[in-house]
């Protein structure tokens, strides 16, 4: 066992909350495919850092499920072609809109927020995945003196003041939509709930964006808004982040189209009483829809806590 492998298994305790359901899984579920869970029409759905892996993988979900509209964004465009050819196969009357788009960057969100209320008048899902782990080598040294000081800055940047600003663009274009899903889902990690184990950086961004998406959650919960944090799973995506040690792919198993059948389950039916939450893609769903009552009894005795 490798060191990667012994530190993840290690770090694995309830905290993270990968013991929350027990039976999990890293191939989507026949009948969690999106040919099987078909959505309404409209439905616009935006995915943002689309242009492979997971987010590539996300937007191909719901252009299978027969969304009426896509929204996706990379750095460029130009990384976008193969995510379009992709989806237009899978949905030839779907209408795609690639939109060039730096997470962090205010003016390219408010593009990105015009061009929604342009080309479509309507936003049912905000699927935040544009992220970054790290861009110098020492965003995982083990020690936070050893941490260079812009592998704080730049994750943060990236992957919660990116979140906090599409959210703000896009909030009113979701909440205006007749009908809509009011929908955000962030994806985040379960590096979030981890201490021991991953760039500093890295982990505390997500965990920002945790808690970011729990206060949307509630309030905008009268207005029909839900939000959700989405841990994708455990996904080789390419090469491996900046830094990362030896064997870090070795423990990257589940494929990359689970996250995506996650975020249309999450879409579907009443699931108000997940929103604000952690959730990571490896649970079987029909396993947490058990849970269902402690998780609601678990915020009334939270809510009373808090008085």
């Amino acid at each position: 066992m490798s060191d990667v492998t012994q530190l993840h298994a290690d770090g694995m305790s309830i905290t993270t909350g990968t013991n929350f359901i027990s039976k999990l899984h890293n191939k989507v579920l026949d009948e969690r495919r999106p040919e099987a869970n078909k959505l309404p029409s409209p439905f616009v759905v935006c995915v943002t850092g689309a242009s492979r892996g997971i987010g590539a993988q996300t937007a191909l979900t719901f252009a299978r499920a027969g969304a009426s509209g896509l929204i996706i964004t990379a750095r460029s465009t130009t990384s976008l072609e193969s995510t379009i050819k992709l989806c237009q196969e899978a949905s030839p009357s779907l209408k795609i809109t690639p939109v060039a788009l730096e997470a962090g960057s205010e003016d390219q969100t408010a593009s990105l927020a015009e061009t929604i209320k342009t080309e479509y008048g309507r936003l049912d899902v905000l699927i935040n995945n544009a992220g970054l782990p790290s861009s110098h080598e020492s965003a995982f040294a083990p020690k936070l003196t050893e941490v260079r000081y812009d592998q704080f800055q730049v994750p943060m940047q990236a992957n919660y003041f990116g979140r906090v600003l599409t959210m703000q663009a896009c909030l009113p274009i979701l909440l205006s939509s007749p009908g809509g899903a009011k929908t955000i889902i962030n994806v985040t990690s379960i590096c979030s709930h981890l201490v021991g184990m991953g760039p500093m950086g890295f982990n505390v961004s997500e965990l920002a964006s945790n808690r970011l998406t729990e206060i949307v959650a509630e309030r905008y919960k009268a207005d029909g808004v839900k939000a959700f944090s989405v841990h994708p799973g455990e996904v080789n995506t390419g090469p491996g982040p900046v830094g990362a040690p030896a064997g870090f792919t070795e423990i990257l198993k589940d494929d990359p189209d689970l996250c995506g059948s996650v975020c249309l389950w999450l879409t579907q039916g009443e699931k108000s009483w997940l929103s604000g939450r952690y959730i990571s893609s490896e649970w079987d769903l029909e396993e947490l829809k058990t849970r269902k009552d402690e998780i609601v009894n678990g915020d009334k005795l939270k809510s009373r806590l808090q008085l």
